[in-house]
């Protein structure tokens, strides 16, 4: 018996892992490892939101669109045998939102050989006479919406100097969506008026 004490004695004075020692480290990686996976399924929530607002912003902003409604038609000063004015019909694409037709809301760009003018729908621009935004058909608000039918004249003469066979562009930027470019080559001889599809 007393070999016996003797060795418990010595087993005592040795160093060890005990179970509870092992189940405390246990619990602590266990603690760790779960914070870890919090945080990467926290960042990947994130990273899935964020791809969804781009998403959404991105078919909002396909979704509202304007398109040419027919002719583009010129008008020729006949005394002067320059073109008085341009004018473009547009209308909302199929199944598309409402577009916002607003002075400081729609941008209208005029370009040509000669001249860029990167808004020509402002305030003064309209007092003065030198465009025209308005419905021809609908319901009187200022908002282009589906099975309405708008138009856009432009006074060229007063802008620019376009001549035979000068091409010409005017870009119409809603709030949202796409932009429409409609981009024209004049005639070699000029009419009185001028079918420019």
């Amino acid at each position: 018996m007393k070999d016996y004490l003797k060795m418990l004695v010595r087993r005592r004075g040795k160093k060890g892992l005990t179970g509870l020692e092992t189940a405390i480290i246990l619990i602590a990686f266990v603690i760790v490892a779960s914070a870890f996976a919090f945080a990467v399924l926290n960042l990947g929530m994130f990273t899935t939101q964020k791809s969804a607002e781009a998403m959404q912003a991105g078919l909002q902003e396909s979704l509202s669109s304007i398109e040419v409604a027919g002719a583009v038609i010129a008008r020729v000063d006949t005394t002067t045998n320059k073109v008085a004015n341009i004018t473009i019909q547009i209308k909302s694409a199929v199944g598309k939102q409402p577009i916002d037709m607003s002075i400081g809301k729609l941008v209208i760009a005029y370009r040509d050989t000669e001249v860029f003018l990167e808004n020509i729908y402002t305030q003064d621009l309209q007092t003065a006479g030198k465009i025209e935004v308005s419905q021809v058909t609908g319901d009187g608000d200022t908002v282009l919406e589906y099975g309405e039918l708008w138009k856009i004249v432009i006074k060229i003469d007063e802008l620019a100097n376009l001549d035979p066979n000068e091409v010409f562009a005017v870009e119409i930027k809603p709030p949202i969506g796409s932009l429409l470019k409609v981009e024209r080559r004049l005639p070699p001889a000029f009419d009185p008026v001028m079918d420019l599809t």
